[in-house]
């Protein structure tokens, strides 16, 4: 999904659920089968781009933008080698647009990996091994749950080495969402170098 797309995208979702809680977007009817994990992902990837304001403080120690990717990728890299399987690239590492704590702009990085074919697996198994990884790397946990006799599952996490990261559990497809800290450089010129 482009950043384009994307953005469209989150302002559809944003309009569309404005009075709902995204847990009561997920239990409408009509959100059944195959189009729950995409809706998953989706929700996943907004909620981690919206908490995952840049917090370089001024005349901190900044962030260089090939730590920041360098440090997303590898976090959801070994998380998905964690669970196991045959993981694709769903997205990135893609470059975006942050705001730094001291109101300038800075690039974060979004990495999302996904994994088809979850027969055979025990998603409560998957998610107590990815959560116990995270909190080894001082990543904050919370589990979720959506309602309902098929709820869906999984866990995010924020701080650590990354801005916010979640893993969705779903019976028809895992995937895992990383977004880096806020580093110092241009997306412009970050593209360009891709």
């Amino acid at each position: 999904m482009h950043q384009g797309d994307l953005h469209a995208w989150q302002v559809r979702h944003d309009e569309r659920t404005r009075a709902a809680a995204p847990s009561d977007f997920l239990r409408r009817p009509g959100l059944r089968g195959v189009a729950r994990p995409s809706i998953g992902v989706g929700v996943m990837l907004t909620a981690a781009l919206l908490v995952s304001g840049c917090s370089n403080a001024p005349g901190g120690n900044a962030v260089d933008p090939s730590e920041a990717k360098k440090s997303i990728v590898d976090a959801v890299k070994e998380s998905t080698d964690a669970v196991g399987g045959e993981w694709t690239v769903y997205r990135g590492p893609a470059a975006e647009v942050c705001t730094q704590s001291g109101g300038g702009d800075g690039a974060r990085f979004v990495y999302v990996l996904e994994r088809s074919g979850t027969d055979g697996t025990d998603p409560a198994a998957d998610i107590r091994t990815v959560e116990e990884l995270w909190k080894s790397k001082g990543i904050t946990t919370e589990r979720f749950e959506s309602g309902g006799s098929d709820p869906l599952t999984g866990i995010r996490g924020a701080d650590g080495p990354v801005t916010s990261i979640g893993f969705n559990a779903y019976p028809q497809r895992y995937s895992i969402t990383g977004v880096s800290e806020c580093s110092d450089g241009d997306v412009q010129d970050l593209r360009s170098a891709a």
